[in-house]
């Protein structure tokens, strides 16, 4: 940049406090690229701060991720390449290396390439050693060597590969090394990765994952589960991790060996790692976090939270307050708030200045998917870095507190330590591990260290940690005596008991292995009597030791320490649990009463040990976990759990109506790819019945709750078939000669509830075909059958494999309104023989032809190998206006209603829950199964139209809908959601759950398409679309708290 515009930026005056107001919906920026000195005018700043531009184009490319160095050195990534990948071999993307930083403006007067043969590079990890960096470059993991010294990688080695980038806005970052000697990384959206250290140790991730690493790259684990796309990553002064996500609850403190909601994937078993936002920032695009520890902004900054959001164009703050040791974000007042729609902030450090510095990867256009990603506007070559200051109260300009920390004695850098910026304290403690390990082991030169720690007691226990983390003496060291030694309260340093803050504690986890000594520390840490004298991060130190270091001697400490710690504190109930957990994993032997502690742990714990117990104590456990237990007993237990568990919730449950813990039973079978024994299928055969035809359904009514065990018998029922052993004798799983009249007479009792008359109809077409297709014609052809009631019969009809009923679908596909003709089309098209019926019934008047634009419908076709088929389509449907002009036609259309309407939000907010909640959530309320649609109004009416009508159009890659082939000629068209076991779990369009035995799938694929019905234009009609288009459009920004 020319001097000119250099002090045009130096000379801007800090604007005034009041926050613009939320832009317009626009995903790609209605205004054109503005120069860095034009961008800064556009950011509104909170009184006495300062944004300044510390670097941009030509200069550097797009900025991805930043790291500091012990030189004080700022390395960047970039990417041209996004968001598509090079050709291996290809790439030409660079990193970047920052220095000679003007104190008073912020400016890098030195900016030198040190790489230029990456592909899409997001992490980067400077190490110690001043000469190595680590970078990630698409599936990759390397180590860049710049062996003289002039700031040119001269060679590179590969530490890790196998990392998946189908989903290249969600892939591995966030490189951070702790004391501990691990690098911790985020492991992005919708990718699938398999990646093993040179010690042969292999881990799988797929979609959210935190994991770790060795920096030499001899060990690979992954650290905790779940999160949807992790991207940015932050260290507070306790050594707790925290990463961004891009969800409505956007940051998360990382718990190791938690799981983590994410779309679609389960839990442990013991719930999900718990969210510490209790509000929502505005929009699902959060990425870049920074935890604020120095001395440079105002005091009431340090423990906030600073954390980037590249929709709304703005840097978020959040105050943390502690409730024990969990992290509540209490919203404050934005840092940056931009009405420049260019403005990307993707990453956020702490410098060691004492300012925050920002990547802007400025671009027009914002989503990976919500826009075309071969769009012509996605900017290539524009970005920014940024740096905030406070020049408030006369404040001077931030310098470095150290130029280069590879040259300070030993005693400088252990005086670090102690200094008030986090990035300091790791830099330095950082730089005396590497010179640790260059001089063979040999110790420091710190003859005053105790004296130092005097000056200091409070802080003492943190520094002496970063000595035992970096030194890791042997076993025969006993350092628990050596640190009470120091620091007890008739110690060398005596201190409080509150100022234990639990870095020895860490320390000691970082170890190998634990002695008998240490873990005896450990778990008198965890005793209730001292939980109100302890600090709670000691407390949950000592959780995590045990979580990584699980042995049976933790475990009565964890359980006490656990009933000791209030509800309130659900971070360290949680870690307190998954210590459990681990603890318990191999235990020898589990209690002989029911303890309902065990009970909760147990599920969580995938083994035959776990089941027995659990087994054993069914009749005592809660009902709310009934069934939760009864499918991990059939999943995990041996043939006599199996046996106990069906003899103790079979009767049980049918007295109490709730088949849920049947099913879950009937899951846990599939999941383990297992078959009911046929005595327990006869015997759950013969309650189902009774219950399903006990009742008379009298025309008056029923009282509440006397149709709950019908309700049962039927699901049962319904549900046996798939999980029973089949074998030769005729009368395997037959029903009862009365029981087809009784099934016959409830499915045509008008009394009834439709769930019950649906369900009876679905158990004769299931055991006894020719009543229960007699009984279906007749309700499908009576005047008095409800519209929708015979919707759903001709469903049942189209997915039968019996051809007559299959033919009665077809055939009514002729007076059926278009929705209910679409869904009977979709089904008729899973199998070869119904999709023969189906063509035939358009080529002879008998459907619409229209149906056969529907893409979900041709994606079937395609999958029963119809011959001929693009020829028959062209011919079926010549003279039709193209189905995507139509569905134009009508997003138009709809728009206009809209637009001179006068909807009701709330009544729209009722439509969600009824037709989109089963699959999408907006801040508590829905399922996470597809896209959350936190912030959805700012894509405005017209996207929002598009997303509801024409579901198609751009389909996000993980959420693209999978056509799968069984090997008995059907097909079923769904969003995968996951494997359990030997199960293929998919949802369909309603967002219910379907279960596949993976040895029955012939194949599996993915299309285009998404899962979501692509006719809501007929199951929502225009008074109603409204309605719900208001509600979606109301889901914006939250106000941002003022002072």
């Amino acid at each position: 940049m020319r001097p000119v515009a250099l002090l045009a930026l130096a000379l801007l005056a800090p604007p005034a406090a009041a926050q613009p107001k939320p832009l317009p919906a626009d995903l790609v920026a209605p205004t054109d690229a503005l120069s860095p000195a034009d961008e800064r005018k556009a950011f509104t700043l909170p009184p006495g701060f300062d944004a300044q531009l510390v670097a941009s184009e030509p200069d550097i490319q797009k900025p991805m991720q930043m790291a500091w160095d012990a030189k004080g050195r700022l390395w960047v990534t970039t990417s041209y390449h996004y968001p598509f990948a090079a050709p291996p071999g290809k790439g030409t993307d660079k990193v970047f290396v920052l220095s000679d930083f003007d104190p008073e403006t912020g400016r890098a007067k030195t900016v030198k390439t040190f790489a230029s043969d990456l592909n899409i590079p997001i992490g980067i990890l400077p190490l110690p050693d001043g000469k190595s960096v680590l970078v990630s470059s698409v599936g990759e993991i390397r180590k860049y060597t710049d062996a003289d010294g002039d700031l040119k990688a001269d060679s590179f080695e590969v530490l890790f590969s196998g990392f998946g980038w189908r989903d290249t806005h969600g892939m591995y970052n966030s490189y951070t090394l702790m004391p501990d000697g691990w690098v911790y990384s985020c492991h992005g959206f919708n990718n699938d990765s398999t990646v093993k250290g040179r010690d042969g140790h292999e881990v799988k991730m797929q979609s959210g994952n935190v994991f770790r690493f060795r920096p030499d790259g001899s060990r690979i684990e992954v650290y905790s589960r779940g999160q949807v796309n992790p991207f940015g990553m932050a260290v507070d002064p306790w050594f707790n991790l925290y990463t961004a996500d891009c969800h409505s609850r956007p940051i998360t403190q990382v718990i190791p060996g938690a799981f983590y909601e994410s779309f679609g994937k389960p839990h442990d078993g013991l719930g999900y790692g718990p969210t510490m936002f209790g509000y929502a920032p505005g929009g699902t695009g959060m990425c870049g976090v920074a935890w604020y520890d120095a001395d440079h902004f105002p005091k009431d900054h340090v423990g906030s939270l600073f954390l980037g959001n590249v929709v709304t164009n703005r840097v978020h703050r959040a105050k943390v307050e502690w409730k024990g040791a969990t992290p509540n974000a209490v919203q404050q007042p934005d840092l940056i708030a931009s009405t420049d729609r260019w403005f990307r902030p993707v990453d956020i450090k702490l410098g060691p200045d004492g300012a925050l510095y920002i990547a802007d990867f400025y671009n027009k256009i914002i989503g990976h998917y919500e826009v075309d990603l071969k769009h012509p506007l996605r900017d290539k070559d524009r970005g920014r870095l940024w740096r905030v200051v406070y020049k408030g109260d006369k404040a001077a300009a931030p310098k470095p507190h150290r130029a280069d920390f590879t040259a300070a004695k030993d005693a400088e850098l252990f005086e670090d330590l102690f200094h008030p910026n986090l990035t300091v304290r790791f830099l330095a403690g950082h730089q005396l591990r590497q010179r640790f390990t260059d001089r063979g082991g040999k110790d420091f030169d710190l003859p005053n260290a105790v004296e130092r720690m005097k000056k200091s007691p409070e802080l003492a226990p943190a520094v002496y940690a970063w000595i035992v983390s970096i030194v890791r003496p042997g076993p025969e060291r006993d350092l628990v005596k050596d640190y009470l030694k120091l620091f007890d309260d008739k110690g060398e340093v005596p201190i409080k008991i509150e100022d234990h803050q639990g870095h020895f504690t860490r320390a000691l986890t970082g170890r190998a292995a634990l002695t008998e000594e240490e873990r005896s520390f450990i778990g008198g840490l965890l005793q209730p009597e001292l939980s109100q004298l302890l600090s709670p991060h000691a407390r949950r130190a000592a959780a995590e030791a045990a979580i990584l270091h699980p042995h049976a001697d933790f475990v009565q400490p964890l359980l006490a320490a656990l009933k000791a710690t209030p509800a309130t504190d659900t971070h360290l109930r949680h870690a307190l649990r998954v210590a459990l957990r681990n603890c318990l994993r191999d235990a020898a032997a589990w209690p002989k009463e029911y303890d309902a502690t065990y009970a909760e742990i147990a599920l969580a714990i995938p083994n035959e040990k776990a089941a027995g117990f659990l087994a054993a104590q069914i009749k005592s456990v809660a009902g709310d976990k009934v069934s939760a237990v009864a499918e991990h007993v059939a999943r995990y237990g041996t043939e006599n759990d199996e046996r106990a568990l069906f003899g103790a919730i079979g009767l049980a449950t049918s007295n109490g109506a709730n088949p849920d813990p049947i099913l879950a039973a009937f899951k846990g079978l599939q999941a383990r790819g297992k078959k009911l024994k046929k005595e327990a299928a006869d015997s759950l055969l013969k309650q189902a019945e009774r219950a399903a035809i006990t009742f008379d359904f009298p025309v008056g009514g029923s009282k509440p709750g006397e149709e709950k065990p019908v309700l049962w018998g039927l699901r049962v029922l319904n549900a046996l078939p798939a999980v029973v052993e089949r074998d030769a004798s005729p009368d395997s799983l037959q029903l009862a000669s009365t029981t087809p009249a009784a099934l016959a007479l409830l499915a045509e009792k008008p009394s009834a509830p439709a769930e019950a008359r649906l369900g009876a109809t679905e158990v004769l077409l299931r055991y006894a075909p020719a009543e229960g297709l007699k009984v279906a014609r007749t309700l499908v052809s009576s005047t008095a059958t409800a519209a929708d009631f015979r919707d759903r019969l001709l469903l049942l009809l189209a997915n039968s494999s019996n051809k007559d009923a299959r033919l009665d679908a077809r055939d009514a596909l002729k007076d059926a309104p278009y929705r209910t003709a679409v869904a009977v089309g979709v089904a008729l098209a899973g199998s070869p023989a119904g999709a023969e019926e189906l063509l035939t019934a358009v080529k002879s008047g008998k459907a619409p032809a229209r149906l056969l634009q529907e893409k979900a419908i041709v994606e079937r076709l395609r999958a029963a190998n119809v011959p001929d088929l693009d020829k028959q389509l062209a011919a079926l449907t010549k003279g039709l206006p193209p189905a995507d002009l139509r569905i134009t036609e009508l997003i138009k259309k709809r728009a206009a209603v809209f637009a001179s309407s006068k909807p009701d939000k709330e009544a729209g907010a009722k439509l969600f829950a009824k037709h989109c909640a089963a699959c999408h959530k907006i801040g508590e309320m829905g399922g996470k199964i597809a896209p959350q649609l936190d912030g959805i109004g700012l894509r405005g009416a017209e996207r929002v139209l598009e997303d509801v009508l024409d579901p198609n159009r751009n389909v996000d890659q993980a959420f693209r809908a999978r056509v799968v082939t069984t090997k008995d000629e059907k097909t079923l068209t769904g969003l995968m959601l996951r494997i359990e076991g030997e199960v293929l779990v998919l949802a369909d369009g309603e967002g219910k759950e379907v279960r596949l035995a993976t040895a029955d799938i012939e194949t599996n694929r993915e299309t285009m398409l998404s899962p979501m019905p692509a006719n809501f234009a007929e199951v929502l009609p225009e008074g109603e679309m409204i309605h719900l288009l208001a509600y979606l459009l109301d889901q914006k920004i939250p106000a941002a708290k003022k002072e």
